[in-house]
């Protein structure tokens, strides 16, 4: 990623509570006002969390877009150090809000750079390397999600927490991921049926508008980083505990994760 000039207390704190229980407070007028004034923030943390294993997009919905007050979809970066295979313990320290959403993860098959600018969509499609069942972990900084609106939970990175991805399988045709459902499952619950048809699009919808604004951004889109859909299933809470299990019978697949309160 570009180097970022641009700094702001509210992102220094952010960044430093980052990996740490802390809750951060703003003070009066840190919110940004407006959806640019948050993007700025998020590039300013970026730049002080190291190398990225991911990006997840956010209110890819038009309805949670309206609940938000937001203008368009948002990402956060996920650190490549909070990213976990299928079937880990996602520990209290990454976990500070305790709600799990099922997503679609795309991981990239080739760089991306400024080259790819003018990228259409079969070009995209042809850069995606492998299409994997993944689960969102969103996490705030601040005292709960959306504590602060919808500029403020952009600003927080989009609530980036972790992901827990499992296993790959080639994009073939895209439009089979929005007709499928996908089923989470929390043990000792009933299960909650979803699909990618609630995305803007299907599931692959949102990621063309993604990679030019990342792009125009500066940030690097790598080989082997993955790029999350937003949530098929709504955000669930979960006992501590209780194994979850996201399926997407698309892909003929699942991914299970449980939180852990191990440090």
């Amino acid at each position: 990623m570009r180097t970022v000039t641009y700094d702001h207390p509210l992102a220094a704190r952010i960044a430093a509570a980052f990996d740490t229980v802390d809750v951060v407070s703003p003070e009066p007028g840190e919110i940004p006002t407006d959806l640019a004034g948050s993007e700025r923030i998020v590039d300013a943390i970026a730049a002080k969390l190291g190398p990225i294993g991911a990006f997840k997009l956010g209110a890819t919905i038009a309805q949670v877009r309206a609940t938000l007050g937001l203008p368009k979809q948002f990402f956060g970066p996920i650190p490549q150090s909070r990213i976990f295979p299928d079937g880990g313990d996602v520990p209290a320290v990454v976990a500070r809000q305790r709600g799990v959403e099922s997503e679609y993860a795309f991981r990239l098959g080739r760089d991306l750079t400024a080259a790819d600018a003018d990228l259409d969509l079969p070009g995209l499609i042809a850069a995606i390397a492998s299409v994997h069942p993944s689960i969102e972990v969103p996490g705030s900084r601040f005292s709960g999600l959306g504590a602060h609106g919808g500029f403020g939970l952009v600003a927080d990175t989009g609530a980036v927490g972790s992901l827990v991805v499992g296993p790959g399988s080639p994009l073939g045709d895209p439009a089979r991921l929005t007709d499928a459902p996908v089923i989470l499952e929390i043990e000792g619950q009933d299960p909650v049926p979803g699909g990618g048809a609630v995305i803007d699009g299907g599931p692959i919808g949102p990621l063309l508008a993604f990679v030019k604004t990342a792009l125009a951004r500066g940030y690097a889109l790598k080989a082997g980083q993955y790029i999350v859909s937003g949530s098929c299933t709504g955000y669930v809470d979960v006992p501590l505990g209780k194994r979850v299990t996201a399926r997407f019978p698309a892909l003929d697949a699942a991914v299970t994760m449980r939180f852990t309160d191990a440090a």
